[in-house]
């Protein structure tokens, strides 16, 4: 499986308990995150402060969370991530 695949399954999960919880009406996943899986370069699961989560830093240095909140992008704040290059 390509890991731009993991990343758009992700992003999907999340999606949907967003619309299961009323977070959000809209139908697409990439519309409710702002950005495609093939523009995610890490995957981090954990923040300082914050706990376990699932964080997505985008290749332009934003980070949004799993709700689709722009989060920091200080790099010290977060675990070493999953990083792939070859995405």
């Amino acid at each position: 499986m390509k890991l731009c695949a993991v990343f758009n399954d992700l992003m999907k999960k999340h999606h949907r308990q967003g619309v299961l919880l009323g977070q959000t009406t809209v139908t697409c996943h990439e519309e409710y995150f702002g950005f495609a899986p093939d523009q995610v370069k890490t995957i981090h699961f954990h923040r300082e402060g914050v706990g376990a989560g699932i964080w997505f830093r985008l290749h332009c240095g934003r980070v949004v969370d799993e709700a689709a909140r722009a989060c920091p992008g200080e790099q010290s704040l977060y675990d070493l991530g999953a990083h792939w290059g070859h995405a």
